[in-house]
């Protein structure tokens, strides 16, 4: 078995309505997810997750929470994947801006973010980290899915 390869992304709290959840649309994938990407040699999991954001997405954000790990098998070259996750706060909504032009960006209601991922372990870790989120400052108040 090869190495992991290390990845850092984060799901990022709306500054103007803390029910919303930025997700991407990567049309390259044809897939929604949470913003994230590869650790490049030098920088550490805080660093990756920061650049990624700004490289995807344009928003600067505040860290919350670092949250639990997510270790998974890439479907597409059966490479196991380590990513550190974080909770993070966009300071400035209107900052959206897409890396390429096909892509999309989109502020969803907390309660909509399982039925608009695309991958089960996303749909699966998003889940198991709900009462993380709520106990941070992440919702106002809890509704079903």
């Amino acid at each position: 078995m090869s190495d992991k390869k290390l990845k850092a992304g984060a799901i990022i709290l709306s500054s103007k309505n803390k029910d919303n959840i930025a997700l991407l649309y990567r049309s390259q994938q044809n897939d929604w997810s949470f913003p994230k990407g590869h650790v490049d040699q030098g920088e550490n999991a805080t660093q990756t997750m920061i650049r990624e954001i700004k490289e995807e997405t344009g928003l600067t954000v505040r860290i919350i929470k670092i949250l639990p790990d997510l270790e998974y098998i890439n479907n597409n070259d059966g490479m196991a994947i380590y990513m550190n996750m974080f909770l993070v706060v966009s300071l400035d909504d209107s900052e959206l801006k897409l890396e390429f032009e096909k892509d999309d960006i989109q502020w969803i209601p907390y309660n909509k973010v399982v039925e608009k991922l695309s991958y089960d372990n996303l749909k699966d870790y998003f889940k198991s980290v709900l009462p993380i989120i709520t106990t941070n400052g992440g919702f106002s108040e809890e509704k079903p899915f």
